[in-house]
């Protein structure tokens, strides 16, 4: 019982020095950096999904081009 209201007591401190101290500003300037940063990661995967197509492409066309003669060597 004793660690429960500890707990709670606990928890009721943080909130209250997480509000005093500007906490919902810090939530605000994270999420707008973590939105930036979702963008940025989103034009990264899709430049490395059609890199990664063009490269995919082009190996396949080498591949019929000089693959039968690797393959006679073997």
């Amino acid at each position: 019982m004793k660690k429960l209201l500890l707990g709670i007591v606990f928890g009721m401190l943080l909130l209250f020095l997480f509000l005093y101290l500007g906490g919902p500003g810090y939530l605000e300037t994270f999420g707008k950096k973590a939105e930036e940063t979702g963008k940025n990661l989103k034009k990264y995967e899709q430049t490395t999904r059609e890199t990664a197509k063009k490269v995919g492409d082009k190996y396949e066309d080498v591949k019929k081009k000089f693959g039968s003669e690797n393959e006679d060597k073997q």
